[in-house]
């Protein structure tokens, strides 16, 4: 493996290991037993929207001044976020280091996937990539909740030091990896219409103006406003059960228990995205099944944890690949894909909010069966 690949592939791996490590342990690192489930889904969502709000703007800005340097950026900001998490008890520097560390989420995928699209086996690379991003997420959760016997921020600190040596690999190998990243720009520079090269006038702020007007062309134009919607009520629904699990299943799951089912959503996720993106179905019909799982597992979630979990990561990986496919017959390009993105980010960022508002008056089940419900509305939703 040559070293581009391997400070992408290790910084995708940390990342996505300590944005999940979290997770088992959010009733801990909320206040312990105080009982109220609402700092625990303000911790999980503050990642979430700041990956929401930066994901976009920071993607133009890699276009600008290239791949590398917001690169680097997302990373350090994840490891910093890392370190704040792991000495700080305050619940005010939590909640602000789960969102710095969602824009360092932000600032990473949009230009590590423009990197990865340049290079000549990107295809494959991107396969890789997209493996262990997932891999990380299940990494993430199942050695929180394994080592939560040994402290409740271990694998945080785990992930952290992962995410502090991706990033002494990145800047140890700057001079390569800048090389490859003015070849991109290069390209980019020469063949784009609203490149720094054709528009050296052009502020950031205009440009994200223009795409926004973009945007409002490509939702309100075609079923892209629907596909958007969908991604939304589908993260989340499946978001507001994650979030809210570690106080739900306190009383019948071991961490590690807890780590172990949550993490089989995401290896799901990768077998069933396989299994779709292979499968001679049209994109309507696999979204269809995908929302058809993740609502039985949500409705399972109750009584079998490791199977609902399965069936939850199996619909979203599922349903995830049938969503892109219908992005891409609207638009192909990397704005497009995205503000696709944002929808995901959106819905996991503002499910778990949303629905701790409910959980008071009618208990974790009935807010669990409502989300599942309204899951299943999807399924009479014309995408084609």
């Amino acid at each position: 493996m040559n070293f581009k690949k391997l400070t992408l592939y290790s910084s995708v791996f940390a990342i996505q290991g300590l944005s999940n490590a979290v997770i088992p342990v959010l009733p801990e690192l909320a206040g312990g037993g105080s009982g109220d489930s609402t700092v625990s889904n303000l911790l999980f969502s503050g990642y979430f929207m700041g990956a929401f709000l930066s994901l976009v703007p920071l993607g133009i800005l890699a276009d600008r001044i290239g791949n590398l340097k917001v690169i680097v950026f997302g990373v350090l900001l994840t490891a910093f976020s890392g370190v704040l998490i792991f000495s700080s008890d305050s619940l005010w520097i939590l909640g602000i280091s789960r969102f710095l560390e969602g824009v360092g989420c932000g600032a990473f995928f949009p230009a590590a996937f423009s990197m990865l699209a340049g290079w000549k086996d990107s295809q494959r690379s991107l396969g890789e990539f997209n493996f262990l991003l997932n891999a990380g997420l299940a990494a993430g959760v199942f050695f929180s909740g394994v080592l939560a016997v040994q402290g409740i921020k271990t694998a945080i600190g785990i992930f952290t030091l992962l995410a502090g040596l991706s990033c002494i690999f990145l800047l140890s190998g700057t001079k390569e990896l800048l090389s490859s990243d003015r070849k991109k720009e290069r390209f980019v520079l020469s063949n784009s219409e609203n490149s720094v090269k054709n528009e050296p006038d052009t502020s950031l702020l205009s440009e994200l103006k223009s795409h926004l007007k973009s945007a409002r062309k490509i939702i309100f134009k075609s079923n892209f406003g629907k596909i958007w919607g969908i991604s939304v009520i589908l993260y989340g629904s499946t978001g507001l059960l994650t979030a809210n699990y570690p106080d739900y299943s306190a009383g019948f799951l071991t961490k590690p228990e807890l780590g172990l089912a949550i993490s089989a959503s995401y290896l799901a996720a990768m077998l069933s995205s396989l299994t779709a993106g292979r499968a001679d179905i049209n994109s309507e019909n696999i979204v269809k099944a995908g929302v058809i799982l993740a609502a039985a597992g949500i409705f399972l979630s109750v009584k079998i944890p490791i199977l609902a979990f399965i069936l939850i990561g199996a619909g979203g990986g599922a349903a995830v690949v049938g969503l892109i496919t219908a992005v891409s017959r609207i638009s192909s390009s990397g704005f497009a894909m995205g503000l696709f993105n944002t929808g995901i980010y959106a819905g996991l960022g503002l499910g778990p909010v949303f629905g701790s508002f409910f959980l008071k008056p009618f208990g974790y089940e009935s807010v669990f069966f409502g989300s599942a419900l309204v899951l299943l509305a999807i399924f009479f939703v014309k995408l084609e």
